[in-house]
Formats: C-alpha cells, structure tokens, sequence
C-alpha cells in the first residue's frame, strides 16, 4: 500500500477490517496491541456527552490478542452524573470479546489555576529535531507492513532515562480524523516497549542476553488536558520482580508541557515462554 493510503482499520459496514499494518512483531496473525488500544478509545469517545466532558481516566485490559479479522466495537454509558461519567467500551471478534475498557469522564470547567502548579512552565523533554538519523527504527527500507510503518519514534537524547516521542502518522480508520485521546493512548501502549526498544538499539544483541520476557495485559492513563499537537512523550520507568510481575510507567507530555500519567502491568516470564518469533531472535536468525 503506498505510503500515503496506509491505514490501520478499513471500515466494511458496521465491521472494522485491519490492515497489515495492525500486526506485531512477535505472534502471527494476531493484532499488536497499539490498534487495540486505539479502538476503545475511539469507542469511549463515540458516546456522546450531554454537557462538554473530558476523559480523565481510561483502563484497557488486553485480554488476548484480535485476530487479524474485522472486528466490532461496543460502548455504553454505566452511569451519568452531572460532573462525573463512567463508560465501558468492548472489542468484539466474532462475538467474542478480545479486549475491554473502562472509562471516567468529567465535566469541562474553566477554573483558575497559577502557572507553578499546572506544569505548563516546568521543564520537559524537548521535541527532537525532525532528523531521519534520530529515528529509532525504519519504516522505509522494511518491506513487511507492520504496525512499525505507522509510527514515528524519535529518543530524547541526553536524557538518563527510556524517554521517546511518538507520532501516529496514519489514520486508525480510513475518512476519521485522528482525535488527542487516540493519539496518546496508542502511544501509551509503548510505555514498557520504550525501555526494550532503547536497550535493543543501544545493543543490537539484547535479544540474545535478556534474561526474561514481558507483556502488558492492561494499560492505564491519567490525563489532567487532552493532548495538544500530534506528538506524544513518554519518560518512562520499570520496577522488575522475581516473582513473576513488574510495572512500568511513564509521565506524558506534549509539546507544551505534561498532559498526564501511563502505568501497565507486567507478565513477566523466563525466555522459554518467549514466542516464536523471539527465539528467532535470541537464535541470531533474524
């Protein structure tokens, strides 16, 4: 598909039909979890509101992976309030229920607020400069459409920590806009990724040394203000245990300053439940 039709979900009537470009790295046949994230987050948004609300709060519970076949989304409002509302939204594959959100809103107030405390005047990762060699990864010599191909990654140099900027630069379905609330919750998916994917580009090898693997089940964001321009920052941090879980997390930026928190928990296992396509890796194949 030329670089600029691409699009993550083609609509089909009341279905979504993903494209390749929804496949991740590691299982075949099976969505990344970035698009499912995207969906119900489109999904929250699609309930109208009887007075003007922003979403505050939104938990995603990724409780397997979509097929790479068209898929359904459902929302409902669970209860209305004046000044609070609670939203529930689900990801629907031949009935079947993949993935599931739950979501507040609260109701727009113009309130005065001093500058030293809304965080706008703090100081923030920089936007790097919109330099090709800066990029982590390539979406253009990779041959194979994957959800790679939809994003701009750019590191924060200079910074201690795993700290990125995100751009998803192709609708998440052909003819819509994309909205502040996709765009930083399909880059909050990456809240543990940013950590692996610095560690693999400082060190080629890291596959074949990596002591365990980790997924994210849930995701979590806190926003404080909608996202503002198309670019999202995530500074993040992991806390790993031998127990068999760890957390990850990350402050969210814009350019004009924090917009919020991103928090996942971690399934955290030895490299023999790694998948496949990781074996290939940690074998040298690939």
């Amino acid at each position: 598909m030329p670089p600029d039709e691409r699009v993550l979900f083609e609509r089909e009537g009341d279905d979504l039909v993903p494209t390749p470009l929804c496949s991740g790295p590691w299982y075949p046949d099976t969505q990344h979890g970035t698009p499912m994230l995207g969906l119900l987050a489109r999904a929250v948004e699609s309930l109208p509101c009887e007075r003007p609300m922003q979403v505050t709060r939104l938990t995603v519970d990724l409780m397997r992976a979509a097929p790479l076949r068209p898929v359904r989304t459902e929302a409902r409002l669970r209860r209305a309030g004046r000044n609070v509302e609670y939203v529930d939204a689900s990801l629907l594959c031949e009935g079947a229920e993949y993935a599931r959100a739950t979501a507040m809103r609260t109701r727009v107030g113009e309130v005065a607020v001093p500058p030293d405390v809304d965080g706008r005047s703090e100081p923030h990762p920089p936007l790097p400069p919109d330099a090709a060699d800066l990029a982590w990864g390539s979406r253009t010599e990779d041959r194979e459409e994957a959800l790679h191909q939809a994003f701009e990654v750019r590191p924060v140099p200079g910074f201690e920590t795993p700290t990125a900027w995100f751009r998803l630069d192709v609708p998440l379905v052909r003819g819509e806009p994309l909205s502040p609330l996709v765009r930083v919750t399909a880059a909050s998916d990456f809240v543990y990724g940013v950590a692996v994917i610095r560690r693999h580009q400082l060190d080629p090898k890291y596959f074949l040394r990596q002591p365990f693997v980790a997924i994210n089940p849930d995701t979590t964001l806190n926003l404080h203000r909608p996202l503002e321009g198309e670019w999202v920052c995530l500074d993040t941090r992991t806390s790993v245990d031998g127990m068999g879980a760890a957390t990850a997390c990350a402050r969210l930026y814009d350019a004009g300053g924090p917009i919020g928190f991103a928090s996942q928990s971690l399934l955290v296992r030895g490299p023999e439940a790694a998948p496949e396509s990781w074996k290939r890796y940690r074998g040298g194949s690939r």
